[in-house]
């Protein structure tokens, strides 16, 4: 063989064995590169903030917490979603699109709960390669744990003004969340309950009902005052554990108090209100304390660079059709967005905004791509300095909307021990009018 034969008998393997590895050769699957602005996010929904209200306590000096947000950042109202009820709008915020007519449609039929409906903004962090905790948030239960994120067991139940213990908890069923998770939670329940009637008489009302009908508006204040108390020992407990980079928190309770007390906190807007029912004026504002107390708790939990966004789907006002219930959100009054961060823009007012608009901007926040198929739109005023010069938005295909799970039918079996258990709370609660 002479060289030259050598020689190419050598390419000719050579190239025999590169067109193998080639062949054989796969890309390898590129794991999920994660938030990369480094910034922490915090969302805190508060069902039926309003700005009514609010401005006059924010004057007053009595929200420290939330006004110190306001000095720097971006404030607005959000357009409320209808229905205004919390399952559509905090959906609509989670998701960053409305309801489709047949969601819409088994919202009618489900007692005005929506089963089976995780937040996609809290699923899209993880699935990007980020961590996302969501507690309390309506909606999002029941769902079990996933890669990335945490969904705790727990959905107040204030829209009924009945209870903030679900019958998960009450029976026991874990619904495919960890042991440890359902622990957690039913141990922040069980310390609640023994906590709550001292801790309301410190914080929102010292004092007894007058007649029955307001006997029935602090009973219905104590239970609101139950969920929150629970809901923010398990988003303090599971944030200092999970550090997230987008944490999703709710408090329900100031809708539900709202609606009964809202009449004796604004006397002027109700002259025919004896002036007798004005000493009950205090559990409202008080709660709005209530929660400013809960914003700053979060708030620890994070370093100076963090985000926070508080927001409402509607907001809450004063009401003459319904007996009783001196306070509405029927006629869609617009809810409350506040967002501040480290280097956000001087303080500003943004216009024309909605729920929609929140989980993309998140997402923007993060350095995240956008699922096309958001109805929001990123408010890029809101943006810190130079964030979008050095993460660009960017876009991913449409993320079409899960189907929705029937209400499961293992919830049913825990509706005798879940009443027991409500007589023995209720009984409890009223030996302390």
């Amino acid at each position: 063989m002479t060289i030259r034969r050598a020689i190419l008998a050598v390419l000719l393997v050579a190239a025999v064995v590169l067109m193998a590895v080639v062949i054989s050769w796969e890309p390898a699957t590129r794991a999920p590169a994660g938030p990369s602005t480094g910034l922490k996010i915090v969302v805190i929904g508060v069902d039926g903030l309003d700005w009514f209200l609010m401005r006059k306590l924010l004057e007053e000096g009595t929200l420290p917490s939330i006004a110190s947000l306001l000095k720097r950042g971006l404030t607005g109202e959000l357009a409320p979603a209808l229905p205004a009820i919390p399952e559509v709008g905090w959906t609509v915020v989670a998701r960053g699109r409305g309801l489709t007519e047949n969601e819409r449609a088994r919202l009618a039929g489900t007692d005005g709960r929506l089963f089976g409906l995780a937040p996609e903004l809290g699923k899209l962090v993880a699935q990007s390669g980020g961590t996302a905790l969501s507690v309390g948030w309506p909606a999002s239960w029941p769902v079990g744990e996933s890669e990335g994120l945490v969904v705790a067991p727990y959905r107040p139940e204030t829209l009924i003004h009945e209870t903030g213990l679900p019958a998960a908890i009450l029976s026991g069923d874990a619904l495919s969340c960890s042991d440890e998770l359902v622990a957690k939670v039913a141990d922040a329940v069980a310390r609640n309950e023994g906590l709550c009637e001292d801790e309301f008489r410190r914080l929102i009302f010292d004092g007894g009902a007058g007649d029955s009908g307001w006997s029935e508006h602090l009973l219905a204040a104590r239970w609101a005052f139950l969920s929150d108390l629970t809901t923010i020992d398990v988003a303090a407990s599971l944030m200092a554990d999970e550090e997230p980079d987008l944490t999703m928190v709710c408090f329900g309770g100031l809708d539900a108090i709202g609606h009964r007390f809202l009449a004796p906190a604004m006397p002027s807007f109700f002259p025919n209100m004896p002036p007798e029912y004005e000493r009950y004026g205090s559990v409202l504002t008080n709660y709005f304390v209530f929660i400013d107390s809960c914003v700053e708790r979060l708030r620890r939990l994070t370093d100076e660079n963090a985000v926070f966004v508080i927001c409402s789907t509607y907001g809450t006002h004063p009401s003459f059709d319904i007996p009783a219930i001196s306070g509405s959100h029927s006629s869609g009054p617009p809810g409350v967005l506040i967002l501040r961060g480290s280097n956000i823009a001087q303080r500003q007012r943004a216009l024309a905004l909605t729920g929609e608009d929140v989980a993309p901007t998140v997402l923007a926040l993060l350095g995240l791509a956008i699922p096309t198929d958001m109805d929001g739109r990123v408010v890029q005023e809101a943006l810190p300095v130079g964030l979008l010069r050095n993460h660009p938005l960017a876009y991913s295909g449409e993320i079409r909307p899960e189907g929705i799970d029937p209400r499961p039918s293992d919830l049913a079996a825990g509706n005798a021990l879940v009443s027991e258990r409500l007589k023995t709370l209720r009984a409890a609660m009223a030996r302390n009018e």
